[in-house]
């Protein structure tokens, strides 16, 4: 029987961690969903905000070869995958678990699909606590017309460096509403939102008030992920604009940047229980496409 131990990652273990993900990513959605650039900036993120790779990380080795990782990535969130094709991944996954429990970890998640991998989860003491969906449209924008903003806003241009603590304080302003959602500090959130090989400035929809001169009353964050995936990260709006259709003409206007990049798809994430969320998002042809299921120490 192969004998599965554990070892802090470093970096390079990145090409190895990449092809592990890419192996889950296929079993799980036919094909992969990231490339070795977002790996790369996972273990960057786990070193910013843990401390080290040492203390936030850990490699699933058997005979010398990377079959599965863990990853701690701040405020209680991981990343685990492993490779489904090695005989040993049960073993491996489980280890992974019970070293993220010891860790401090405040969530492990399954797509809702995966019942090996949520027995495992519940095998050490976690225990379903929310779900949330990955929404997706074409990328093609051909059947929205352009965005419709409400009288006296306007979009203006992001300005990296410039407008980041009043979108940050936008954002943060409403997005704690909904269970799920995690405060990040400003520098953080610099680092993770507007950080990272896909980041943007031309995608990042700001509107302000007075005509596009006052206050920020809405943004959402665009990426690119690869040439084919553009995401909606964060759509936010403040309190006092509500109602009038600005989440819609800031989602629309996010669509339209994306679309012209040329991605085939576009996706975003939402909380299953944010039935307001979900409405605007299937009113402009965004479909579930994935359900995750969240899992917190029981």
């Amino acid at each position: 029987m192969d004998t599965v131990t554990l070892r802090p990652a470093t970096m390079d273990d990145v090409a190895a961690i990449s092809t592990v993900t890419d192996a889950q990513d296929i079993v799980w959605w036919g094909a992969p969903d990231g490339d070795i650039d977002d790996t790369r900036h996972e273990l960057d993120q786990v070193v910013s905000l843990i401390g080290s790779l040492d203390v936030g990380s850990r490699v699933a080795v058997v005979d010398g070869t990377v079959i599965g990782f863990a990853l701690l990535s701040g405020h209680g969130h991981t990343s685990t995958a492993i490779d489904p094709s090695s005989p040993v991944a049960l073993e491996a996954q489980e280890a992974l678990f019970r070293w993220l429990v010891g860790a401090g970890a405040g969530e492990i998640e399954a797509p809702i699909q995966d019942v090996q991998r949520l027995a495992a989860i519940a095998a050490v003491g976690m225990v379903p606590r929310r779900s949330s969906f990955d929404l997706e449209r074409p990328g093609d924008v051909a059947d929205l017309g352009p965005a419709v903003w409400p009288d006296g806003i306007a979009p203006v241009p992001f300005r990296e460096g410039v407008d980041d603590e009043e979108a940050h304080e936008m954002v943060y302003s409403v997005w704690l509403d909904v269970d799920g959602h995690t405060l990040r500090p400003l520098a953080e959130w610099r680092e993770r939102l507007l950080g990272g090989p896909w980041f943007e400035q031309d995608l990042v929809v700001l509107a302000r008030r007075d005509h596009g001169s006052g206050p920020v009353a809405g943004v959402a964050l665009g990426r690119r992920f690869g040439s084919e995936l553009g995401w909606v990260s964060q759509l936010a709006v403040g309190r006092p604009d509500r109602g009038a259709g600005l989440g819609r003409a800031i989602l629309v206007e996010a669509c339209h940047r994306l679309g012209r990049t040329g991605v085939s798809v576009i996706g975003l994430g939402v909380e299953a229980e944010n039935e307001r969320a979900l409405g605007l998002y299937r009113s402009v042809g965004f479909q579930v496409a994935r359900e995750w299921v969240h899992c917190e120490p029981g």
